[in-house]
């Protein structure tokens, strides 16, 4: 290996993930590579992450106005591992990778926004058969079209973060139920239209959280689950599986416990043509099964699905099994007879759990109030407020449903069962995709997707409540706005209040507003260990932590984009809620200088930066 690199005309270099080199050649030392450019360019462990799962990863290297394109491999060394960053040798090497990943983003892209598609033709499809449409089919084309948006979405934020210079997006936390769910019912319209019966079972622990590339996970599932739907006959039956692993000796996973996701998908369409089946061996790299095409010379190339697929698999580091479907439903042998009534798909990777799993309280820990046994549906797109307040809320007794935006919700509520036990809504005043105004005013003005009105109250809760604001949520139809950040005794007081209250009156929500100019409010601090512990205290204000320096690193790596606003608010009020003042001071004057237009934040963002360094050492040192 060290010949080779010495050899080698590109620039070469070999380290490990911390960014220690263990080897380089002379093109690589004429360009500086080595540990303080790695880490500060590149962000050199981040993309390791994202090397070790998919095994290659696209990077780009600017040095003195040049820019030269190049690929991170993963290179085992026995015990230990490498990661080989080689930049490309000339302008005609750049361009042929620069080439072949828009072309692979493309392809993904042109198939990953079909689905959708289909999913709101299949529902027009229905209503003008019908020629009136019912409640539920406006709810289906209603949630079809919410579906199809948020997916156009995630897909333009792909072809944005992959054709950037660090090998991609960054990862996000994420709820793997949530995701699969969504996916499924993205895809009802369309199974409907194929009188296609779809069964979806879980096995996840409520509280799961994973860290990873979400985009990855969801083009899986969705292509598998797609394709099955497609394909599968009139019954589909998708299983959803999550399994901690041990962790291994002498590892320490700096992202939490490592969980193995498995997601298997039984058909009744018949099983898999002999072609399809050499496509589909040829597109994931596996064993092309014996009697099938490949010895006749077919040479059919695998289609965009199958590529979509293939790709979203390898960037997962995970693999997948093809199985023909018997009578009794089971898997039959590889070499068996029996009849195929249809296919059994089961993909199979590993990620680990976000900095701070969600953990309810025990039933020691629950509090006996006036909110206890009832049910409060909370609305918020940051998910360390989200778990704050889920974790807050619980143990006041409280019966919570989460949502992470104003669709979502509504589905949510078009469940008459669930929509009859929920006695109160708090939702964030901003939220992606649908304010929380839009949200209260589309519910009081009663959502045409649910067979009843729902007429419970609505909390707004923002980090920024001026009168302007106020006015607008009220409007709307919500009974009061609550301002972050909030101490849990004066949210329990405040909400115990308002849901006591026929008439809705104005509630003194108290909040913080003393040491401002330390890094952790002394008095947040105190609150949080009193009613937590300190480890837990310390874990939510790490997980608030880790969300600021997502938008810290999309903002030095990303720039300012039409997200940044949203995600900025959401960071600021999980730094409020847990009484991270430096922090939460920096991203309002960053938020206020993105209002004003200023696209220089240069000197913000570093002051950004001191922030969270400061204040994670002050967090870990909290007792």
């Amino acid at each position: 290996m060290a010949r080779l690199i010495a050899t080698d005309r590109r620039a070469v270099v070999l380290a490990n993930a911390a960014g220690r080199v263990l080897l380089a050649n002379q093109g690589a030392n004429r360009l500086c590579l080595v540990q303080a450019e790695l880490l500060s360019r590149l962000d050199w462990p981040k993309l390791c992450a994202r090397v070790r799962r998919a095994g290659s990863v696209n990077a780009t290297w600017h040095q003195d106005e040049q820019v030269f394109e190049g690929e991170v491999v993963h290179v085992p060394l026995g015990p230990a591992e490498g990661f080989l960053l080689r930049l490309a040798e000339n302008d005609h090497e750049s361009t042929w990778l620069r080439n072949r990943a828009r072309s692979a983003t493309l392809m993904r892209v042109s198939h990953d926004l079909r689905t959708p598609i289909q999913s709101l033709l299949a529902s027009a499809d229905a209503l003008i058969r019908a020629r009136s449409g019912t409640d539920e089919q406006s709810r289906q084309i209603r949630l079809a079209a919410e579906s199809a948006l948020e997916h156009i979405s995630n897909v333009l934020a792909v072809i944005r973060g992959e054709q950037g210079g660090h090998g991609g997006q960054p990862d996000e936390d994420f709820s793997i139920a949530e995701e699969v769910r969504s996916l499924v019912a993205l895809v009802e319209p369309i199974a409907n239209a194929r009188s296609t019966e779809l069964i979806l079972t879980t096995d996840v622990p409520d509280s799961l959280i994973l860290h990873g590339p979400v985009r990855f996970v969801r083009a899986l599932c969705q292509n598998l689950i797609d394709n099955s739907v497609n394909h599968g006959g009139g019954r589909v039956e998708i299983v959803l599986h999550c399994m901690q692993l041990p962790q291994p000796l002498g590892t320490e996973l700096a992202d939490g416990t490592e969980w193995r996701v498995k997601l298997l998908i039984r058909d009744e369409g018949g099983g898999l043509p002999p072609a399809q089946k050499t496509r589909l061996a040829r597109a994931l790299g596996l064993p092309v099964p014996e009697g099938t095409p490949e010895a006749s010379g077919d040479t059919s190339r695998p289609s965009a699905g199958l590529n979509v697929l293939a790709h979203a698999l390898r960037q997962l580091g995970g693999h997948i099994e093809v199985r023909d479907r018997g009578t009794d439903g089971g898997a039959l042998p590889a070499s068996g007879d029996g009849r195929i009534i249809g296919t059994i798909l089961k993909a199979e990777f590993s990620l680990p759990a976000a900095s701070f799993p969600l953990e309810r309280p025990t039933s020691q820990a629950v509090e006996v109030t006036p909110l206890t046994g009832r049910t409060l549906l909370l609305v918020e797109d940051s998910p360390a407020s989200r778990e704050w307040l889920t974790h807050i809320l619980q143990g006041f007794g409280a019966n919570v449903v989460s949502a992470g935006g104003g669709p979502e919700a509504l589905a949510l509520l078009s469940r008459d069962d669930l929509a009859r036990r929920v006695e109160l809504i708090l939702t964030d005043v901003t939220l992606p995709r649908m304010s929380g105004i839009e949200f209260a005013a589309r519910l009081c003005a009663g959502d045409p997707a649910s067979a009843t009105r729902w007429t419970g109250k609505i909390v707004g809760l923002t980090a920024h409540a001026d009168d302007n604001i106020r006015r607008a949520c009220k409007q709307a139809g919500m009974v009061s706005v609550l301002e972050k950040p909030i101490r849990s005794d004066t949210l329990k007081n405040a909400l115990i209040a308002i849901m006591s209250q026929d008439v809705p009156t104005a509630v003194d929500t108290d909040t913080i507003s003393e040491d401002r100019d330390s890094a952790i409010s002394s008095q947040v601090a105190s609150d949080l260990v009193q009613r937590l512990g300190p480890d837990k205290a310390r874990s939510f204000m790490i997980r608030a932590l880790d969300e600021a320096q997502s938008v810290l690193d999309e903002l030095t790596i990303e720039g300012l984009g039409p997200d940044t606003g949203r995600r900025l608010h959401a960071a600021t009020g999980a730094s409020g809620l847990t009484g991270l003042n430096l922090v939460e001071s920096r991203l309002r004057a960053i938020e206020r200088a993105v209002e004003l237009g200023r696209t220089d934040l240069a000197d913000l963002i570093a002051d950004l930066q001191g922030a969270v360094t400061s204040t994670r050492t002050a967090a870990e040192d909290l007792t």
